[in-house]
């Protein structure tokens, strides 16, 4: 059974359902830069729900997976009324049509589109092969973050660094702080200021895509998307705002 259908399986059962009925919506409590305890969630009244750890980096956490968008509502409003303002009702269907395949909301994979929900809030820089020199089109990505900062001094930054999987585990520990710190050093000079941005390495430790086949045979194409910076834009607790949070909608 392939992981989709074991995951969706898994929030029916979350979400307190035995009918056999297609599960089209999902309720998203929050989403995270650093995964939160349990109690969290517990000290809030919310004891069921499932974690998804995704492809820019993020803690998605759901409440369940429902098979009308009427009853998805209905828990996202008890999610709001236990202290999660920025609950989501998804569309499982729209996601596939606006993401593709690789939407984050439904299964793992390599994101070539960004997530529409978080069009601003969370987005990806690439770099070249051994570099972190940042490319005009990741200046381009940067000014629009830094410009969406200072328009929301509340606000702060997550920075986290990846490479592919080429060369040592050490050595790309390294390379991905050098990548993550070009970022945040060109939104410093931008006028963001360094206590607003926290960086985070992984390193080699969390592609988007597989390097290598399973006969152990290069992927290029695969390893590009790898060589990243995600930039995610957070609240004092870590969560990762949506556009409809950011400008208040």
């Amino acid at each position: 059974m392939r992981l989709f259908n074991i995951l969706l399986i898994l929030l029916c059962f979350a979400a307190g359902t035995t009918r056999g009925l297609a599960q089209d919506f999902r309720v998203q409590i929050a989403a995270f830069a650093e995964a939160m305890p349990d109690t969290f969630f517990h000290e809030k009244g919310v004891r069921n729900f499932i974690t998804s750890h995704d492809q820019m980096g993020l803690y998605r956490y759901f409440a369940g997976s429902y098979a009308t968008r009427d009853e998805a509502e209905k828990v996202q409003k008890e999610m709001v009324e236990k202290g999660f303002p920025f609950a989501l009702v998804i569309d499982l269907e729209e996601q596939r049509i606006l993401c593709g395949a690789n939407c984050p909301y439904f299964r793992n994979g390599v994101i070539f589109v960004q997530d529409p929900k978080q069009d601003m809030t969370v987005r990806n820089i690439y770099f070249d092969f051994g570099r972190y020199s940042l490319s005009p089109e990741s200046k381009t990505v940067l000014n629009e973050v830094g410009q969406h900062l200072k328009e929301h001094p509340d606000l702060k930054l997550k920075i986290l660094g990846h490479t592919d999987g080429v060369g040592s585990a050490q050595a790309n520990v390294r390379l991905a702080a050098s990548r993550a710190r070009s970022a945040r050093n060109y939104l410093i000079n931008k006028g963001i200021r360094a206590d607003r941005m926290f960086i985070k390495v992984y390193g080699e430790a969390a592609p988007v895509a597989d390097n290598k086949t399973d006969e152990g045979d290069d992927l290029p194409e695969n390893r590009k998307w790898n060589r990243r910076v995600v930039l995610a834009i957070i609240d004092d607790q870590g969560e990762v705002k949506t556009d409809d949070a950011v400008s208040g909608k």
